[in-house]
């Protein structure tokens, strides 16, 4: 029963329902069964005006237990924010709570951090504190809290960071998170980006939006991020940077957007060349949303665009013969046309692009872009994959766009991303049982509207390097790109965004900052690293593997934390850590640390029974360590997953970690090794200069010292650690 009771105090204090506040409970109830309270659902009702934020958390706290419980309600409270209310309900009734300074707060986080025996609380010493009692936590029975306070939003150079307290004490996870902003601004808004999560913008003029989130069994490991900026320009751009430590060079973030127009707006004319497949293995459903994709897209032509439509089998036909105005006739005719379009007979890759490649000679600045839709191998003309490539290399033009889409497993994707990457488009694949339609016409509507082709950028005087992507994509209406790199040293300065729009130059100018230090921007880092290491995978996918590649891979992927297939072994030893947390978690006194990871870890298998390609399921986790194939050999399930996590990855604006057993604390990586948190660098014979006790009074002045090593206390129990030269083990 003792065991028992520890587990409960220690499960309740641990797991999710820190993610969003902390309940602590004082006193332990003599006889408690199996059982604990955990945050089952949080609603986020927000306002940001005018670089204020009144923020509105509505909280329900589960007690599983048969016992009735009381508790304190504590939240830490975010730098620069001011608790106004709170509401308890009890039976309809709203109870105040107290506002505590830092320094109070302090000795609060460390007498609980003694008592649970978990340093999460650690992170936020030197916050405020807001706490208020709750009773009764009836027994199987939900309790909801509200929680109301108004923040100024931090701001630099037009570009305000909102941040929401998920983190806090604990990193376990949510079983349901809904979350609205109503986001206004005195003049125009330009990009809302968060790194943290995936939101839905959706804009309500020039100067309002709203953004939504909504997640089931969310991990709580990472606080919620919004950026936005103001718009001052046609195209905007925003620097972000993280460097947290001087002597080492920083990272930086570049977010390109368009202005956003309350009205349509006269856009860039373009050719538009539809590539369809209608071999015999696209009868049946997948023909009839092929001919749904193409009505879409050729109804949101406009009147300026030309267009032309290729279907192919193991002959190639035209719908007209060339590039033809979207007018009214030949949209009704081109609806006919694709009408009778029908499956049969095998599959001439080869002749459709060539014939599409044809049908313009030369640039005349309209954006060129051909769609190309297959479900299959090639079966007829020119078979071998390299010998294709090789006619479409001898056509090459360099003002054609290609966007493929591979239908099914049966294509080859070394055909399908080769043929996109040197045009500078996209691959896309469409699985089994998934719309081709949705997907198909999904996409298209992101790419009717150009802004800027040819997009480069000019860094002048700034030291930067290993910059992704090393060919900007055209630029769209209502499309972020975002360009990641390193820099040597901080300096101001002017970049250069030129391109063409409608045949014309354009450039435009940039003022802006690489940071001397700057410590909030951790994401950052891992994006970067996922863009390189996806650029280096691709040199070696389409160039051949030599050992310089291989070994900048696995040095990325063993330092960031990164799944390739170079670094497969970090699947198996996470696997192995999760089999120590199990052990762990069924003793007497099962760490904090470990039953996080374990929350976590159970939060991720559910998720994958709802999405399979979710971040720790088994399909992304064979996908990225799958190894490159040959082009001839390039198709399957396995070819097609890898080349969809690695697009995946490398696209990616939001920081997904793939493994629970790695952690990235201001530009240090730490793995967890049979229950010990060590810093990378140290995983050698290097001996600690000082053996710390946990919960010791030279442990508690240690966290005192800088908020970089409250970070890494809160790791958990066990740390091993350097800090300015000396080597610190954390000890139970």
């Amino acid at each position: 029963m003792r065991a028992l009771s520890a587990i409960f105090v220690l499960i309740f204090c641990s797991a999710s329902l820190f993610a969003q506040g902390r309940i602590v409970i004082h006193e332990r109830p003599e006889i408690l069964r199996d059982g604990h309270v955990y945050l089952k659902s949080v609603e986020a009702a927000i306002e940001l005006r005018q670089g204020v934020g009144n923020i509105t958390l509505e909280q329900s706290f589960y007690n599983t237990s048969p016992a009735q419980l009381e508790g304190e309600y504590i939240f830490a409270i975010p730098d620069e924010a001011q608790v106004h209310d709170f509401h308890l309900y009890i039976n309809g009734k709203k109870i105040q709570g107290e506002v505590l300074d830092s320094k109070e707060a302090s000795e609060i986080y460390e007498s609980i951090v003694r008592k649970y025996r978990d340093p999460a609380l650690l992170e936020f010493a030197g916050h405020g504190l807001f706490k208020a009692r709750i009773f009764p936590i009836a027994p199987k029975s939900e309790r909801k809290i509200e929680l109301s306070y108004a923040q100024v939003i931090k701001s630099e150079s037009g570009t305000y960071r909102f941040t929401l307290p998920i983190r806090q004490s604990g990193q376990g996870s949510i079983e349901h998170y809904h979350m609205t902003i109503d986001l206004e601004a005195e003049t125009p808004l330009a990009d809302i980006y968060s790194p943290s999560h995936k939101i839905e913008v959706s804009r309500e003029g020039e100067r309002r939006a709203k953004i939504s989130f909504e997640a089931n069994h969310l991990e709580g490991d990472r606080d919620f991020v919004l950026y936005y900026s103001l718009s001052d320009n046609e195209i905007n751009s925003t620097l972000l940077t993280f460097r947290p430590r001087t002597d080492r060079d920083g990272y930086f973030m570049l977010l390109t957007t368009p202005r956003y127009e309350v009205r349509p707006v006269k856009t860039v004319a373009k050719d538009i060349i539809f590539v369809v497949d209608v071999s015999g293995s696209m009868g049946g459903e997948k023909i009839e949303q092929a001919r749904e994709a193409l009505r879409y897209c050729i109804n949101t032509l406009k009147p300026e665009d030309r267009f032309e439509i290729i279907s192919f089998s193991s002959t190639v036909e035209n719908f007209r013969n060339g590039l033809g105005r979207a007018g009214k006739d030949n949209i009704e005719n081109a609806r006919y046309f694709i009408d009778n379009l029908s499956a049969s007979g095998g599959t001439n890759i080869d002749s459709a692009l060539q014939r599409a490649l044809g049908l313009k000679d030369k640039d005349d600045g309209r954006p060129t872009s051909i769609i190309f839709l297959t479900d299959g191998l090639p079966t007829e003309g020119e078979k071998d994959v390299k010998g294709i490539l090789q006619n479409v290399k001898n056509k090459k033009k360099e003002f054609v766009r290609v966007f493929s889409f591979g239908v099914g497993y049966d294509v080859n994707t070394f055909l399908l991303d080769k043929l996109s990457h040197d045009s500078h488009g996209t691959a896309n694949y469409v699985r089994p049982g998934e719309d081709i339609e949705r997907e198909v016409s999904g996409f298209f509507a992101k790419i009717s509207s150009p802004v800027l082709t040819n997009p480069k950028i000019d860094f002048g005087g700034l030291r930067v390097y290993d910059v992704y992507p090393q060919q900007l994509p055209d630029i769209f209406q209502g499309q972020r790109v975002s360009v990641m790199g390193r820099y040597r040293s901080p300096a101001s300065g002017e970049i250069r965004l030129a391109g063409e729009q409608g045949g014309k130059k354009r450039e435009f100018e940039y003022q802006v900052t690489l940071d001397r230090r700057e410590t909030e921007n951790e994401f950052i880092a891992k994006l970067w690293a996922n863009r390189k290491v996806s650029h280096l995978l691709m040199q070696i996918r389409f160039e051949g593997e030599n050992q310089e590649l291989v070994e900048s891979i696995k040095n990325l992927g063993e330092e960031y934390g990164i799944i390739t297939p170079y670094t497969s072994y970090l699947v198996r030893e996470q696997e192995r850590e999760l089999a120590i947390i199990r052990n762990e978690a069924r003793g007497d006194r099962p760490d904090a640390m470990a039953l996080r990871i374990q929350s976590m870890q159970r939060a991720r298998e559910l998720l994958a029974e709802e999405d399979d390609e979710g971040a720790g399921s088994k399909v992304m986790y064979e996908a990225l360590t799958t190894q490159a194939m040959p082009a001839a050999a390039s198709s399957g399930r396995n070819a097609v997953m890898a080349s969809r996590a690695m697009k995946k990855r490398a696209a990616s604006e939001t920081e997904v970690n793939m493994l629970l057993t790695v952690k990235r604390i201001a530009d240090r990586t730490f793995n967890l090794r049979s229950g010990i948190w060590v810093e990378s660098s140290l995983e050698g014979d290097r001996k600690p200069d000082e053996k710390i006790a946990f919960l010791s009074k030279v442990y508690f002045e240690l966290s005192k010292k800088d908020a970089q090593i409250r970070r890494i206390l809160a790791l958990g129990e066990r740390v091993v650690f350097e800090w300015q030269g000396k080597v610190y083990q954390i000890m139970e």
